[in-house]
């Protein structure tokens, strides 16, 4: 499977994003997650359960049933789900059955549910992306700009797109001090097990700048940058808006110029389709309702360019990839070590398997 010589491109075991925590409630959802359809709802306590999505009697979609309690009615011939899977009733006979409906382990923590579907033994939720890297949950900085896409492309796709910023003055081309990730210096660094890829150089002062920063943090001239990109596995990316490291004529860089992180969890909804969940992170203009305003549109406007981009390679690129050798070229190195860190995660899994 493009780019992979696996079959499948999907890694099951990594925690993935479900869903954000207040998409899950009392009224059953279904979600096609790594292929198989899930039902998502809550138990009366606010726990949220994540069940594998049709009945087994004759393959009704259980979201479309209703809730008794913190069991699951079917809403075909009403058999009764327990949240752990077990079947306690069907009407019809009077009984419940031996049977258990897999479900999955779910955690929510803070803004997002997080989803386990591979290898029960491998399940451990320390597993999940750690939120003090970029300050979820932690004192002085804003959860802003949730968001969420559907790409009828495949999620390898979006990992590319994240790891090789020189599209951005091409696809983003209406966002000013593009130009610099056209050819920024690159350096990249192992931290355990996230891959970091650091790029600098300089940009100039656009009105983009002070739209995010505010007006006091207007500066002349040019201004050197540091961007940051950190992979934590197929599931979760990390990117920032380029971070100011100095201003031109002034001592330190002002404090208004803080950093903006924004976050990319990357879900497959089948080889081919993917849910992509977004949100930013920021440690200045804390109170700024405006800056919330302004960043969910510019965000969202981002990630559909995006989305259309990959939407665009994903409808011919079997066929492509199949008649022509891919180029590669030397922007496409941290793009290229991810791939070869997912391919050694998808062949490890076949071993398990076989």
């Amino acid at each position: 499977m493009y780019p992979f010589a696996t079959p499948s491109s999907i890694v099951r075991n990594r925690w993935y994003i479900a869903a954000f925590s207040n998409e899950i409630t009392r009224e059953p959802i279904e979600r096609k997650l790594l292929g198989l359809p899930v039902a998502l709802y809550r138990k009366e306590s606010g726990e949220p359960v994540a069940m594998y999505g049709l009945c087994p009697h004759r393959y009704y979609p259980l979201a479309l049933g209703k809730l008794q309690g913190d069991a699951l009615v079917c809403g075909y011939h009403g058999f009764v789900f327990q949240a752990d899977g077990k079947c306690s009733e069907i009407p019809s006979q009077g009984t419940g059955a031996g049977f258990c409906q897999p479900t999955y382990q779910i955690v929510e923590k803070g803004p997002l549910c997080w989803i386990w579907m591979g290898d029960a033994d491998e399940c451990d939720s320390a597993l999940i992306p750690p939120y003090a890297d970029f300050g979820l949950g932690e004192p002085g900085w804003r959860y802003s700009s949730a968001n969420y896409f559907h790409l009828k492309g495949r999620s390898q796709l979006l990992v590319d797109n994240l790891m090789d910023l020189t599209h951005l003055p091409y696809v983003h081309h209406h966002i000013g001090g593009g130009e610099a990730m056209k050819n920024p210096s690159i350096t990249e660094e192992e931290r355990g097990a996230i891959y970091r890829v650091s790029r600098t150089g300089k940009v100039p002062y656009t009105p983009f700048h002070e739209l995010v920063f505010g007006p006091e943090a207007k500066f002349e001239g040019f201004s050197d940058f540091l961007s940051l990109t950190d992979f934590y596995g197929p599931e979760f990316i990390r990117t920032s808006l380029p971070i100011t490291t100095a201003v031109n004529g002034q001592d330190s860089v002002p404090e208004a110029l803080g950093a903006l992180y924004i976050l990319h969890g990357i879900t497959p909804e089948t080889e081919t389709t993917t849910h992509y969940f977004g949100f930013s992170m920021r440690n200045f203009r804390l109170d700024s309702e405006e800056l919330d305003a302004f960043q969910h549109t510019s965000d969202c406007k981002i990630r559909q360019q995006d989305v259309d981009a990959i939407d665009a390679v994903e409808r011919e690129l079997d066929e492509a990839a199949a008649r022509q050798r891919e180029l590669l070229v030397r922007s496409d190195a941290p793009a290229v070590k991810v791939r070869r860190r997912i391919a050694a995660m998808l062949e490890a899994e076949q071993v398990l398997a076989n």
